[in-house]
């Protein structure tokens, strides 16, 4: 019986698939004949890229039944996930870790361009002859971090830079597109000043925008993206009159004027603090359905697809393949207070679908706070996730204080329980320490 149903389920779903694709081809018709009648070279481009990407979006919600709360079958992609009440103690992001061609570079980029500060910084980190690296961060045992940068962005969770070297290191960056893709994004109160003053700023290349999102649930933001000459993507995101998807959403996505955050003097105009952590997922029912049952997050943002059937506008948006299709997007919420995550799913004709080590130029993670380490990792066993060693305490140094766990969870991207709730040694002689979800209003 149960294989016979199985069977059932299969032939449906075949089924659901091909009229999926018959009204696709309908939808790209329509969207095709449309914008051919746009065609207008006296046309101001980013307006016509903009009109087209809403009729896109429009054309392709009504015909696909967007926004909708996940791709595929949610029900099914939860029941796969161990049935557990969420770990204790989450009390929110805590920073987004990159690794970077050259440490002293890209901190100095943060710290004059954007007007960040850099108040952690430590290393190097390394085991000459056994095997710690590979059973604390997943790397190479010869793997050496150099250094570590934190830094503070107005207010809001860090970014942690990391500087390695290691035999066999990867030194490409990941497109958006990629299953290692990922971004930061920067909230601002004005996103056409802060646009004007970042496109003029050297080792940048700016993309299409402000872009403005006018329809579905996230109608209200308007974004542009940038790519730093160390590989990392920054989007400037702004809504300063909220989103549509509030009107109804039970939970509200955190924002760093949510613990009174106001523009810092110095740097990048209007800027707030981080809004959230990009990062592409190669299974995004999967992955919002693991951060939910395991950290506690809530997804009160869903929308897609997004995409252009014809013309380049996904490359001039966030550089990616022109064919490259953003099925859906969910942005989550996690703790009380920190960056918001948002998980991108996508396919593309050139999508990398590798997980890179944390000491690739790809690498990346995120880092959850919680306030009792101990117990949070002892409820981590049996939730689909590969654990390294841990909890493991830093004693000495700077980062003296803060104890930390990595797990790689079905996201394809690395976690990190971090915690230090007697703060960390650093902390003595900073005038601006990090921000923390521990002390969210400092």
């Amino acid at each position: 019986m149960d294989a016979a149903r199985r069977f059932f389920h299969r032939e449906v779903l075949t089924l659901l698939g091909l009229l999926l694709q018959t009204v696709e081809r309908v939808s790209f018709g329509r969207v095709y004949q449309g914008r051919i009648a746009m065609g207008n070279r006296s046309v101001n481009r980013a307006a016509v890229c903009s009109a087209v990407a809403l009729l896109i979006f429009s054309l392709s919600t009504v015909a696909l039944g967007a926004p909708t709360r996940a791709v595929g079958d949610r029900t099914h992609a939860r029941s796969s996930i161990a049935s557990h009440s969420p770990i204790p103690g989450v009390l929110g992001v805590d920073h987004f870790g990159v690794t970077v061609p050259n440490v002293a570079q890209a901190r100095d980029w943060f710290v004059n361009v954007l007007g960040c500060v850099a108040p952690l910084q430590f290393g190097p980190f390394f085991d000459p002859s056994g095997s710690l690296m590979t059973r604390l961060v997943g790397v190479h045992p010869r793997a050496v971090i150099d250094q570590i940068v934190e830094v503070r962005c107005g207010t809001g969770s860090s970014i942690e830079l990391f500087q390695y070297t290691a035999p066999h290191q990867d030194q490409t960056w990941a497109k958006n597109s990629d299953f290692a893709g990922h971004h930061v994004a920067l909230y601002v109160t004005d996103i056409d000043q802060a646009v004007a003053y970042l496109e003029h700023q050297p080792g940048l290349q700016k993309f299409l925008g402000p872009f403005p999102v006018t329809d579905g649930p996230a109608a209200g933001q308007t974004i542009n993206y940038f790519k730093t000459f160390f590989g990392l993507y920054i989007e400037l995101i702004s809504y300063p009159n909220g989103m549509a998807y509030e009107t109804t959403a039970a939970t509200r996505l955190w924002n760093p004027a949510d613990v009174g955050a106001t523009p810092w003097s110095t740097g990048l105009p209007g800027l707030l603090g981080v809004d959230h952590f990009g990062m592409t997922v190669p299974d995004i029912d999967k992955a919002r359905a693991w951060l939910e049952s395991t950290l506690g997050c809530s997804a009160p943002l869903n929308f897609g697809p997004f995409f252009d059937p014809v013309g380049d506008l996904m490359t001039q948006l966030v550089d990616v393949h022109p064919r490259a299709v953003i099925h859906h997007i969910s942005e989550l919420r996690c703790g009380a207070n920190g960056a918001n995550l948002e998980l991108f799913q996508y396919s593309s004709p050139d999508q990398d679908k590798r997980t890179p080590l944390n000491s690739d130029w790809a690498g990346n993670h995120f880092a959850v706070y919680v306030s009792d380490i101990d117990r949070a990792t002892a409820a981590m066993t049996g939730r689909g996730t590969r654990p390294f060693f841990g909890p493991f305490p830093v004693t000495g140094g700077p980062a003296a204080g803060q104890s930390i766990n990595y797990y790689l969870p079905p996201l394809g991207h690395y976690l990190e329980l971090i915690s230090y709730p007697n703060g960390m040694a650093y902390e003595a002689t900073a005038p601006i320490p990090l921000w923390s979800p521990r002390k969210p209003g400092g």
